[in-house]
């Protein structure tokens, strides 16, 4: 297993985990209707604090990938960013023409958007990762 697959496994690892402890959190504050305190505000916060440095710490160097793993690292994340900027707009103009132009949309819904799109960016980035190495292995045998 590359340094590649490694990074990619844990990330895979740290979306599964910070989508099981927002999905606690959103439930815990659900049930007790705190949805807007700030509060409720501090475990999102202190998991995003967590994740970026996780995720800032799980970042292979580049001086250990070679050109192929350089090559796979570049196009998942053309995929993983192209998954973002369209989930977002998916998302933005969606929400539009569901709603209508009149309605109203809670402030908490707008951060909530770019989070899960950035969990899904991440998810497709990891993802692709382990498609490519696992595709190429499989070439080279």
């Amino acid at each position: 297993m590359t340094i590649l697959q490694k990074k990619a496994w844990t990330n895979l690892a740290g979306v599964g985990v910070a989508v099981l402890i927002a999905g606690i959190i959103l439930d815990i504050l659900v049930r007790v209707n705190a949805k807007g305190s700030i509060g409720g505000l501090f475990p999102i916060f202190a998991g995003i604090t967590a994740g970026v440095i996780f995720y800032i710490r799980s970042l292979p160097k580049e001086s250990l990938l070679d050109e192929r793993e350089k090559m796979i690292a570049r196009k998942s994340f053309e995929w993983a960013s192209k998954t973002f900027i369209g989930f977002m707009a998916l998302t933005s103009f969606g929400t539009f023409e569901f709603l209508g132009s009149r309605s109203k949309i809670p402030v908490y819904f707008f951060p909530d958007i770019v989070l899960a799109g950035l969990f899904l960016a991440q998810l497709v980035e990891s993802a692709t990762i382990l498609i490519w190495c696992a595709k190429e292995q499989q070439d080279g045998k």
